[in-house]
C-alpha cells in the first residue's frame, strides 16, 4: 500500500539537510517561549499596600519604617494572613501628627476608637526590590484593577485562539511555507510596537495581535515538521521542538534578570523574533501538502533537491509510485479542495476524536499556561522558579522519547495528566493547612513543578499525537482546531491565578480535578507509534473505525457499529474495551 511515509525515507539520506530545515522551526520555538511566557515577568505583580500620604514621603519623615506604617495605617486580612493590600485604617485625628516629624504621636493612634477601614484613594506603594517596573506598577493594576492584568493575559491568549483557527485553515488552503514566511515580521511588529503602549488597553491589542501572528506560525511549521520527517525521528523530532520551547523558557529568566523594566524587556523579546524573517525564506514548501493538491511537478522538484542535499537520490520507482497514486480517482484535485473542516465533522468516528482531543487540550493548556502564570506566586526566587518550570519542560519532553517507545503516545498521555492531576490536588491541601509553615510551602512549590513536569509532558505528546492521527488534507485544520481548544482552556487561566490572593486553594483544585477527567479521555486514543500516516479522510476514519470497535467508549457514545477485518496498522484495542475491562 502506497505511503508518502516511503518517499521521505528514500529522500532523507544522511539527513543532514533535513535537520537544518527543522532547525528554523526549532528556533522558532526557542524565541516564541519568550512570547508565550514573558507574561510571568511582564506582568509580575508585587507586594503592595496603599499609598499612605503624606506619611510616605521617605525625605520629610524618615524615621518612619515600612514596618511602622503598615502596623498603623494598614489593616490586617484575616484571609491572606497578611496585611491588606487594598484597604487602609482612616483616622480622624491624623491630622494632628502632621508636623510631628517622629512616631510617637502616629503610635498613639492605634488604639483611637476613630478609625474607619477605607480603600485606597492616593495610590500604591510597590516593593520595587526585584522589577523596576511592570505593567501592573506602571498602570496601577492591582485591587479593583486586578481584571485589567488578568485581561491583558486573556488578550493574548484569545489571539492564540484565533491564530489556531485561522493559520489552520489557512496553511492548509495556502500551504504551510506561504503562511510561516508571512507572520515573523507582522509579529514582530506587534511585539515591539507593545513596548510603547501608552496604556493598558493599547497594550491588551498589542498582546493580541503578538499571540495572534504567533500560533499561525506555530500551526503551520508544526505540521511541515512532522510532514518532511521520517517516520523513525518523528517522535523525537517533534518532542525535541518542545524541548527548545523549555530551554527558551530557561534563557527568559535571564534576560529578565537583566531586563528588570518591562518595556526593556518586551524590546529584547521583539528581537529575538527578526533572525526568523529571513530564515523563513530558505524553507521549501511541504512537497507531502503538495502532492495531495495534485502539484506534484512542485513536489517532484523539492523532492529531487531535498535528495540531493541529503547526499542521496529520488529513486524513479518511488516517485513513479507516487505519481499513480496522487492521480488515481480517490485523489483527484477535486477531493483535494474539499471543507476539510466540514469533512472532519462529518465522520462519525473522526468526530468523536476530534471534539475528544480538543477537551484534552483544553484541559492540558489551561493546566499548562495556569502553572506558567503561577510561577510569579510561588514562594521562592522568581527567576530560579522560572528556570526550573523550563527545565521541567525540557526534562518532560526528553523523558518522553523513551517513555513514548516503551508504552506509546497513548498511555504516556493519560499518565502524565494523572501525574499533574495527583500532584495539583496535593498542592492543594499542603496549602491549605500549613500556608504560613516554610517547609510546607517549599513542599507545595515542589508539587507544582511536578505538576508543571506533567502537564508539560502531556502538552509535548499532544502536539505529535495529534498530527498523527488525522488525515494529511485536514491535518493542520485538526491541528488548529486542537490549538483553538487549546486557547479556550488557557482563556480561563489568568481568572483561575488571579483568586489565588483571596482563595490559594482554588485554582490547584480545579487543574487537578479537570485533569482527572482529561486523562481518563486521552486514553481512548488511538495509538499511531510507528504508523503510517493516514493521507484521506476515509482512511483516518476507517483507523478511527478499527480501534473504537467493540469498544465499551463507542458504546457510551453511541457511534455506529461497523464491520470488517482490521488492518494490521489498527490491532491495539483502547484501554477501555470490553476486553480490558
Amino acid at each position: 500500500m502506497f505511503s508518502f511515509d516511503d518517499v521521505i525515507e528514500d529522500i532523507s539520506g544522511s539527513g543532514k539537510y533535513s535537520l537544518l530545515l527543522i532547525a528554523i522551526p526549532y528556533y522558532g520555538a526557542f524565541a516564541g517561549a519568550f512570547l508565550l511566557t514573558g507574561a510571568v515577568f511582564l506582568g509580575n505583580t508585587p507586594n503592595s499596600r496603599c499609598l499612605i500620604e503624606p506619611y510616605d514621603n521617605k525625605n520629610v519623615y524618615l524615621n518612619l519604617t515600612e514596618d511602622f506604617i503598615k502596623e498603623v495605617f494598614i489593616p490586617w486580612n484575616s484571609k491572606a494572613k497578611d496585611y491588606d493590600r487594598c484597604k487602609r485604617n482612616l483616622f480622624e485625628d491624623v491630622g494632628l501628627c502632621a508636623n510631628n516629624l517622629n512616631s510617637t504621636c502616629l503610635s498613639q493612634l492605634v488604639n483611637s476608637t476613630g478609625v474607619s477601614v477605607v480603600e485606597c484613594t492616593d495610590g500604591y506603594v510597590y516593593d520595587r526590590s526585584i522589577f523596576v517596573s511592570t505593567i501592573v506598577t506602571e498602570w496601577d493594576l492591582v485591587c479593583a484593577r486586578g481584571l485589567s492584568n488578568a485581561f491583558t493575559n486573556f488578550a493574548f491568549y484569545l489571539g492564540l485562539f484565533s491564530g489556531s483557527i485561522v493559520g489552520g485553515i489557512l496553511s492548509d488552503r495556502f500551504g504551510r511555507i506561504k503562511v510561516y514566511r508571512t507572520v515573523p515580521i507582522l509579529m514582530f511588529i506587534a511585539v515591539f510596537s507593545g513596548a510603547y503602549s501608552p496604556n493598558v488597553y493599547v497594550y491588551s491589542v498589542f498582546r493580541f495581535l503578538s499571540a495572534f501572528f504567533e500560533f499561525m506560525a506555530v500551526v503551520a511549521v508544526y505540521t511541515y515538521v512532522v510532514e518532511i520527517t521520517k517516520r523513525d525521528w518523528r517522535i523525537t523530532i517533534g518532542l525535541g521542538y518542545n524541548a527548545v520551547f523549555g530551554a527558551g523558557c530557561m534563557i527568559l529568566s535571564l534576560l529578565a534578570y537583566a531586563w528588570r523594566d518591562w518595556r526593556s524587556l518586551e524590546i529584547a523579546i521583539s528581537v529575538s523574533i527578526l533572525p526568523l524573517v529571513p530564515l523563513s525564506w530558505l524553507m521549501p514548501e511541504s512537497p507531502r501538502w503538495l502532492c495531495f493538491k495534485g502539484r506534484l511537478a512542485e513536489a517532484n522538484k523539492i523532492c529531487v533537491t531535498m535528495a540531493k542535499r541529503n547526499g542521496t537520490e529520488l529513486s524513479a520507482d518511488v516517485w513513479s509510485e507516487t505519481e499513480k497514486h496522487y492521480n488515481s480517482e480517490n485523489n483527484d484535485k477535486g477531493k483535494a479542495n474539499t471543507n476539510s473542516v466540514k469533512e472532519t465533522f462529518s465522520r462519525p468516528y473522526t468526530r468523536f476524536f476530534i471534539v475528544a482531543v480538543m477537551f484534552v487540550w483544553a484541559i492540558t493548556s489551561m493546566v499548562y499556561y495556569g502553572l506558567i502564570l503561577n510561577t510569579g506566586s510561588l514562594v521562592g526566587n522568581i527567576f530560579i522558579n522560572n528556570t526550573i518550570g523550563g527545565l521541567m519542560e525540557l526534562l518532560a519532553d526528553t523523558v518522553a522519547i523513551p517513555v513514548i517507545s516503551f508504552i506509546g503516545f497513548t498511555r504516556t498521555n493519560g499518565y502524565s495528566l494523572f501525574m499533574a492531576s495527583v500532584t495539583c490536588l496535593a498542592s492543594t491541601v499542603a496549602l491549605q493547612f500549613g500556608s504560613h509553615i516554610i517547609a510546607v510551602q517549599n513542599f507545595a512549590t515542589a508539587l507544582a513543578m511536578i505538576g508543571k513536569f506533567g502537564a508539560s509532558l502531556a502538552f509535548g505528546v499532544l502536539y505529535q499525537h495529534t498530527v498523527e492521527m488525522f488525515a494529511t488534507v485536514g491535518r493542520s485544520t485538526a491541528f488548529g482546531l486542537s490549538m483553538m481548544a487549546a486557547r479556550i482552556g488557557s482563556l480561563f487561566s489568568p481568572f483561575t491565578v488571579q483568586t489565588n490572593y483571596e482563595m490559594p486553594w482554588l485554582s490547584p483544585t480545579i487543574f487537578g480535578a479537570t485533569s482527572m477527567l482529561a486523562a481518563i479521555l486521552a486514553l481512548t486514543f488511538r495509538e499511531t507509534k510507528g504508523k503510517e500516516l493516514p493521507t484521506t479522510f476515509d482512511e483516518a476514519e476507517r483507523k478511527f473505525q478499527n480501534h473504537l470497535q467493540g469498544t465499551i467508549t463507542a458504546k457510551v457514545f453511541c457511534l455506529p457499529k461497523t464491520s470488517g477485518k482490521k488492518s494490521d496498522d489498527d490491532q491495539e484495542r483502547g484501554l477501555f474495551s470490553d476486553q480490558n475491562v
